[in-house]
């Protein structure tokens, strides 16, 4: 049993010869934190009343034993195809993360946390065959010629939290794999390109922006949007879109005329154009920067 202190620290486990690879390995784990907010806010409606944020090979390795069948959702982020499934167990949060530590096994680079309340585990699958380090260094020599971290492993991640207020222990879960190719080079925003995905049409986009994230979910309404904007404050972007969204067919949604709403910093505007609606939320950044984030609903 592992202590309190180890249950809520972050570390490399597993293979041998790992440790100094940390670096890598906590980038794919923040591609997939990344994720997880993505989908976060994917799962927002922008019409609905909603109470909660929801927090192949690798859909049957992701499946908890016992849990209600759930489809297999798809997320594009910034271009690539991740598959997620959200589910809602009869287990403890203890046992939900012990098992999925458990499946990650000996053969892949885990990494972990938890606390009371809620956990996740993040590893690599790098199959059952035996792995010295010639061939990890041969497997991570192909990561640095490609930037596809598939060549390392099949990344795989869970999301626990205890769900609160409910007769027996209940945990919800959101699972995440990929088994196509994850492409770092391609998905990560480069000497001021953008990253890969797509803009959203009939929205402007401010002067000098780079989208840093580009999030939306196969087959479903809503997306999210986020960029970068040197030398332009939260309240000119918001001004931006005060002029551009209505030359652009849009009907801002306010109680009074250039009503301007700000949260702990962060200007936000709602606008919507027949059965579209478009939430724009500025905030400061850092070193003259704003970060830009639009969030997508297009119901049918």
């Amino acid at each position: 049993m592992k202590s309190a202190d180890s249950r809520e620290a972050l570390g490399l486990r597993a293979i041998p010869g790992l440790a100094g690879l940390g670096p890598i390995l906590r980038l794919g784990f923040f591609l997939a934190a990344v994720c997880v907010l993505a989908v976060a806010l994917l799962l927002r409606s922008a019409r609905a009343d909603v109470t909660e944020a929801l927090w192949g090979v690798g859909s049957k390795m992701m499946e908890f034993p016992g849990a209600p069948q759930e489809a297999v959702r798809l997320l594009q982020l910034n271009g690539v195809r991740i598959s997620f499934r959200t589910q809602t167990v009869e287990a403890s949060l203890a046992d939900v993360l012990d098992h999925y530590e458990t499946s990650c096994g000996t053969a892949m680079a885990t990494q972990t946390a938890r606390n009371d309340s809620a956990g996740y585990v993040a590893c690599f699958d790098m199959g059952d065959a035996p792995l010295d380090l010639g061939a990890l260094a041969n497997r991570f020599l192909r990561f640095s010629e490609t930037g596809d971290l598939r060549e390392v492993g099949d990344p795989r991640y869970v999301l626990a939290r205890r769900v609160a207020g409910r007769v027996g222990d209940q945990t919800f879960l959101l699972t995440m794999w990929t088994n196509s190719e994850f492409n770092l080079y391609r998905m990560l925003p480069r000497s001021g390109a953008d990253a890969a995905g797509r803009d959203l049409a009939g929205v402007p986009r401010p002067p000098g922006s780079q989208r840093i994230l580009s999030a939306w979910e196969a087959r479903q309404p809503s997306g999210v949007l986020v960029y970068r904007v040197v030398t332009k404050s939260a309240r000119e972007i918001e001004a931006f879109y005060r002029t551009e969204l209505p030359r652009n067919g849009w009907s801002i949604i306010e109680r009074n005329p250039a009503e301007s709403i700000r949260i702990d910093g962060t200007h936000m505007l709602s606008a919507e154009k027949g059965n579209r609606l478009v939430s724009v939320l500025s905030r400061p950044g850092e070193a003259s920067q704003t970060v830009l984030t639009i969030l997508a609903s297009e119901p049918s």
